[in-house]
């Protein structure tokens, strides 16, 4: 994990050691303070502390995985809409071989994924991104792709990114919290 990744998802590390309802705890007390350790509940009122829907099920994807379908197409339909909103401001026309919303939809998986797991990043191309968001040469080339949707992607990377940061921002309020309680 890099540096930049390292610092983004920073504060999830914390919430995401024994991250199950009947997880057994290894930690005897929060930083040795002789308070009891963060359980299940703790760690599920940092999600309902974080103020935006979307940042809300960013954190959900990141602490628990792909396991909330909900909050992955919650996700997932944000960021399309994102891209369709504003290729639409722009006036740009739907490309010939895939339509908008659902070209859309795709890169805003693969956005996701991407995002969640930077590794996925430095192992595909251009034209392999493309083919792992599961539009194909026949549908849009590259070239048209890089000239006129890749912005739009960007758009989608940056409200993912800005979602990341105000739930790993919570999180670190609500951790110092957290421990400063356990001290008392």
């Amino acid at each position: 994990m890099s540096a930049v990744t390292a610092e983004k998802f920073s504060n999830f590390e914390w919430y995401m050691q024994g991250l199950t309802a009947s997880s057994a705890s290894l930690e005897p007390t929060i930083r040795s303070t002789g308070a009891k350790p963060l359980d299940y509940q703790d760690k599920l009122g940092v999600i309902a502390k974080i103020e935006t829907q979307l940042a809300k099920s960013v954190a959900s994807l990141v602490l628990f995985g792909y396991k909330s379908q909900n909050d992955y197409e919650y996700v997932r339909n944000h960021l399309a809409n994102v891209m369709i909103l504003n290729a639409t401001q722009d006036k740009k026309r739907e490309p010939d071989g895939i339509a908008m919303y659902h070209m859309a939809w795709l890169v805003a998986r693969m956005v996701i994924d991407f995002a969640l797991d930077p590794e996925l990043e430095s192992a595909y191309t251009a034209k392999g991104r493309l083919f792992y968001a599961g539009i194909r040469e026949n549908q849009m080339t590259t070239n048209v792709y890089r000239l006129t949707w890749k912005p739009y992607e960007n758009l989608m990377t940056l409200a993912l990114e800005s979602a990341i940061e105000e739930a790993n921002k919570t999180m670190g309020e609500y951790k110092k919290e957290t421990i400063k309680e356990a001290k008392l």
